[in-house]
């Protein structure tokens, strides 16, 4: 903090509380590019109307407000908003429709939404020469983007596409870190503008009541944020006194923050559209204007299908990334099968397999911390610092997840820090004591020169007596060397290192049956459980399913008896375990693997996978067979009430056997089948065909 700034911490962060509590949704006015009229739940009583309606219907305030809606916006739309809103909360569509206003017939684009016991009808003139155009353009891009196999590529071609429809002067994706902070990782300019490539923003540029915007709303244009805002008139709903919301529109007035925040920027004009992953808010796609641009509505919902077209390009790009990684780790996961009957001392398997991983995790050093000792390969605090975190983390790691951070100092386990090893990622090793057992890696410090648009310092000043938060005055380059951080571990690393972990579990519980023979009857028990049952939901683990796989595979090769594997996992399991915890995510693998149980016949077999993903082993049964059971478990799944935590769906792949099939193979193409699954749209059965 500037210590220049005479102003509490304390002062300074009610400051930012007050600004993200600013009612950006209730302004009581809108813009200019078009006029509102707010109506009662059953549309038959105008309530308020913008006061700029004459300008765009031909009819003053005073009549608007003394006429019957069909009056103003015509028996035929009014007919079909009443139909649309009947039972839904906004139009999911915008319709087009014609007045006629002072002889002229005039095109307007129509948005309409429920707020509280209002009805809000917003009309923008559609006027625009080239729209025929737009339908072309947004076809020519879907060919565009099935062809590009780079993420990069991707975004850098987003940025070109939308601002040469919008001729905007820049363009620019913006991507959300896991603390709302931005940064610009594709970008398109005139040569005017400057550059912004690589720049990145505080989260609070975009405040939290801002980003909840976005999640109900995914578009925000702003086509002159130096024009007055036009008042609703009356000021209040004589029957509703509450304001009215308008977060559902078009034409929402811009604040008076944010206009100040563009006006710094040099910005005139903006587009935003939201650009969200599984459910989350990713990124922005930003459109900056130098002077004020009149944007058609058609171009803007244009723009928005250009967004919507990239974003499963995306994520698939993203999914195939993380499936690369996934085989790798699992191909060194069938090393470790078959090394199970070995029992082979955990430093000397650590020194066979730890490099492997190290290149894999993108490591400098793992270590694994049992019953006390300490092994490991690569670059590692000393055993005592080790065996203190090992300690903190049994006590205060209550659930299976792993434990990380990428800034150790920050963490309670600072003390135990050494050197520049700043990131770690521990996976407990399932165990049925109370002391677990656990592998960690660590990622050395990443020194990086970020490049910030303007200081993000937190800079407050007083107006009328009261301490705000102004927006940024300056947007000219400012670094910061950002020191004691470590690359951060990725949701697809974290699960991977919870897949080995779980291998060295059943690999380091055979050696400790071998050395405990006085206590055989115990440990035996101890090592069925871990070796053929998941923890958690009682289902078969994965190394019991590879045996019964196996076992089928034999019995097929030599009786040409058929049998399906059925894979499937848990849709936005992730987004799940995100808004309602740990536990209830695993109150909810419990419950589905009850109920996939019971729609299974007594000679199919589940198993759990890894994660939330599960394999089915249904006998006796072909492809057709396994995939009307594959849609029976889905619906039985898809039935399930789980009372406030919501819906739960799976997707599902099915493969079945075929001559000189392996286990590997016949895996891959039931994992093939399920990743159709889910870009097709997930809660749905995909099969894989015979070769």
């Amino acid at each position: 903090m500037n210590q220049s700034i005479p102003y509490s911490r304390a002062q300074i962060d009610a400051a930012l509380d007050a600004c993200a509590r600013e009612p950006v949704h209730i302004p009581g006015a809108i813009q200019s590019a078009g006029c509102l009229i707010s109506l009662d739940s059953e549309m038959r009583q105008v309530r308020q109307v913008s006061a700029n309606i004459e300008i765009f219907l031909g009819v003053s305030v005073a009549e608007a407000l003394q006429a019957h809606p069909s009056d103003l916006i015509g028996k035929r739309l009014l007919t079909r908003l009443r139909q649309a809103l009947l039972d839904q909360e906004c139009l999911p569509n915008a319709l087009t429709a014609q007045r006629r206003v002072k002889e002229r017939m005039r095109r307007f684009h129509v948005v309409a939404y429920r707020s509280g016991s209002r009805v809000v009808v917003e009309l923008e003139p559609l006027n625009q020469p080239g729209e025929r155009r737009l339908l072309a353009t947004v076809n020519e891009w879907l060919v565009q983007v099935s062809q590009l196999d780079d993420l990069d590529a991707l975004l850098q071609a987003l940025t070109r596409g939308v601002q040469q429809l919008t001729r905007y002067e820049r363009v620019m994706v913006y991507r959300f870190d896991e603390q709302w902070n931005g940064q610009v990782v594709a970008e398109h300019r005139v040569a005017e503008a400057g550059a912004f490539l690589g720049h990145h923003f505080p989260a609070s540029d975009i405040p939290v009541q801002v980003r909840r915007l976005y999640d109900i709303n995914r578009v925000r244009s702003i086509p002159d944020a130096a024009a007055a805002p036009v008042a609703l008139m009356p000021a209040r709903d004589p029957q509703d006194a509450t304001p009215l919301d308008l977060s559902r529109g078009s034409l929402r007035a811009v604040s008076p923050i944010h206009r100040e925040y563009l006006a710094n920027m040099g910005v005139s004009a903006s587009l935003s559209i939201a650009m969200h992953d599984e459910g989350r808010l990713w990124g922005l796609l930003a459109c900056h204007g130098f002077g004020p641009r009149e944007l058609s509505p058609a171009v803007r919902d244009a723009a928005r299908a250009l967004v919507q077209i990239t974003l499963p390009r995306m994520m698939l790009l993203r999914a195939r990334a993380e499936a690369r990684l996934l085989h790798d780790v699992h191909d060194s996961r069938d090393l470790l099968a078959g090394e199970r009957g070995q029992l082979e001392d955990p430093e000397a398997m650590l020194q066979r397999h730890g490099q492997q991983w190290l290149d894999l995790l993108r490591a400098s050093g793992v270590a694994l911390v049992l019953h006390g000792r300490v092994s490991g390969v690569g670059r590692l605090p000393d055993a005592t610092h080790l065996l203190g975190m090992a300690e903190w983390l049994n006590r205060h790691q209550q659930h299976d997840a792993p434990w990380y951070s990428q800034r150790l100092v920050d963490t309670p386990l600072a003390e135990w820090q050494q050197g520049d090893l700043c990131g770690l990622l521990a996976a407990p090793l399932p165990s049925d004591t109370r002391q677990s057992h656990w592998l960690m890696l660590f990622r050395t410090e990443q020194r990086e020169t970020r490049r910030w648009a303007g200081n993000p310092e937190d800079i407050p000043m007083e107006r009328h007596g009261q301490l705000i938060m102004t927006p940024r005055r300056s947007f000219g380059q400012w670094q910061e060397e950002i020191k004691g951080r470590s690359h951060g571990w990725s949701e697809i690393e974290r699960r991977a290192a919870g897949d080995l972990a779980e291998d060295l579990a059943v690999l380091v519980s055979g050696r400790e049956i071998a050395k405990l023979n006085g206590r055989l009857n115990q440990v035996n028990a101890q090592l069925k459980s871990l070796a053929y049952s998941d923890a958690l939901t009682g289902a078969w683990n994965r190394y019991r399913m590879e045996q019964a796989i196996d076992a089928a595979l034999n019995a097929a090769e030599r009786h040409a008896q058929p049998f399906t594997l059925l894979l499937f996992d848990i849709d936005h399991f992730k987004h799940f375990n995100d808004t309602h915890g740990h536990e209830a995510g695993d109150r909810v693998l419990v419950e589905l693997t009850r109920a996939v149980q019971a729609g299974l016949r007594d000679s199919d077999a589940l198993g759990r996978w890894g994660g939330e993903e599960f394999i089915a082993l249904a006998s006796h049964t072909d492809l057709e067979g396994g995939t009307r059971l594959a849609e029976r478990l889905r619906q039985c799944v898809e039935a399930l009430a789980f009372d406030e935590l919501g819906q739960v769906t799976i997707s599902l792949g099915v493969a079945s056997w075929q001559p000189g099939d392996t286990r590997k193979q016949l895996v891959v193409r039931a994992d093939q089948a399920m990743y159709r699954a889910k870009h097709g749209g997930r809660n749905q059965v995909a099969a894989s065909r015979p070769r």
